[in-house]
């Protein structure tokens, strides 16, 4: 095959994810006999060589008006270092950020939650940055810097930032990854594609999962037991950010939970949150039509834990999901399973978003538009339409080698796709929990 364009790549939110997204890349272009990690080697391809990070928003004044190598690492930011440095593409390095590719000031709206500028400025956000660009500034900056996907790293609540940067998207051409639990009921979701269908143009969302994390953990768990002829009649998935960031093992202190689970530490900005991880659990209920009346089901989006005052403030990547799930099997036999995960967050999140990124270029490039069931599926935790595991994985695989599936064959721009006509799984706007 011929050498592959490049894959241009815009960051709304140059925070963890980001950080571990840019370096796992770097990483794998300068190892490239490792594999490990890597869902496809190959999409539609692309490999990661093709991906190249052009421009980064952000509000927080420690990043604004900063190259994107070094704002990547600039506090907050807390998870591990996969390179020594980052480094920018050029001929005779590595790097996979485009020479010169700067971070600028975006809107705040509801993307910084007042109670974290009352934690201390070492693991959270500090704002005041320059004045945000306006709307046309940062559509322009984003054509001018010819992005072709963009990707939503802002925090977890930031209903109207995420809704801004969407305009954005489909203003300047360019496709959508949505990684936080925005635009999930379905009407807003129906909405949303049509004007991504009228663009032209794809997306996927919403809310990422990570590679091996407590969402895809919860969903296959509930599935394999369905499948099995058991009733699941509890599942609780409890998750809390404790322990060390890999690497600072050897550092004598507490801990202190990520920017992601600070934000999360309000009830406010839970809400679709926790409508979108009780999804997971729900979702693989609904693809097998079993009913769920009188089962609990509940995943709880975080435990936030703070170290006491006076000590040195270090922030932590890891995260740990407790599992407890009751089920009924053959002639009322009763099956308990506790299970505990721990994970490194934020490259556990780079481990999908990588293939994310490519299931949007090369699907555009097949005609496809709108927004991509299979690989929705596979890296969202709500996604248009639920699919069984082994589905979502199917229909990843077939989009890598560029085939069609009954699915995508409906999707085509030639035939003018109607998101109405199109196939969802009912979501609503609300969780079964107040």
């Amino acid at each position: 095959m011929s050498k592959m364009s490049k894959i241009k790549v815009g960051i709304i939110g140059v925070g963890n994810c980001a950080k571990s997204l840019v370096e796992g890349i770097q990483y794998y272009k300068s190892n490239p006999e490792d594999k490990v990690g890597l869902m496809y080697e190959s999409i539609g391809g692309y490999t990661v060589d093709e991906i190249e990070f052009v421009v980064g928003f952000d509000v927080d004044r420690r990043k604004v008006n900063k190259p994107l190598i070094d704002a990547l690492r600039a506090a907050p930011n807390c998870a591990m270092n996969h390179v020594d440095e980052i480094l920018e593409n050029g001929s005779n390095t590595s790097g996979c950020v485009k020479q010169g590719a700067m971070v600028y000031s975006g809107p705040e709206l509801d993307g910084v939650a007042p109670h974290m500028l009352d934690y201390p400025e070492e693991v959270s956000f500090r704002t005041g940055a320059e004045s945000a660009k306006s709307f046309d500034d940062i559509v322009n900056i984003v054509k001018d810097t010819e992005v072709d996907v963009l990707i939503n790293y802002a925090p977890v609540g930031a209903e109207k930032l995420s809704k801004f940067y969407i305009d954005v998207a489909l203003k300047s051409n360019v496709h959508f990854v949505n990684c936080i639990p925005t635009v999930i009921s379905t009407k807003d979701t129906k909405r949303i594609e049509q004007k991504f269908i009228d663009a032209g143009l794809t997306i996927v969302g919403s809310d990422m999962r990570s590679a091996w994390g407590a969402s895809r953990m919860s969903e296959v768990l509930q599935g394999a037991m369905i499948d099995s002829g058991l009733m699941v009649t509890q599942h609780i998935q409890m998750n809390m950010a404790a322990g060390s960031t890999q690497g600072q093992e050897n550092i004598r202190t507490g801990r202190t939970a990520n920017t992601d689970f600070l934000n999360m530490a309000k009830v406010e900005r839970l809400h679709n949150k926790h409508i979108s991880k009780e999804n997971v659990l729900k979702g693989q209920n609904v693809v097998r039509d079993i009913s769920m009346a009188g089962a609990t089901l509940y995943a709880g989006p975080s435990l936030t834990v703070q170290q006491k005052p006076g000590g040195q403030y270090i922030a932590s990547d890891q995260k740990i999901a407790n599992f407890d799930i009751v089920a009924y099997g053959f002639g009322g036999a009763r099956y308990e399973l506790s299970a505990r995960l721990a994970v490194q967050d934020s490259p556990n999140s780079g481990g999908v978003v990588v293939s994310a990124i490519r299931f949007c270029k090369v699907a555009a490039e097949m005609g496809i538009v709108g927004y991509l069931r299979g690989p929705s599926a596979w890296t969202q935790k709500t996604p248009p339409l639920q699919l069984k595991t082994d589905e979502a994985k199917y229909e990843c695989d077939m989009l890598a080698d560029r085939q069609y599936t009954g699915i995508t064959l409906k999707q085509r721009k030639e035939i003018n796709p109607k998101a109405s006509k199109l196939a969802y799984t009912y979501q609503a706007e609300e969780t079964d929990y107040a």
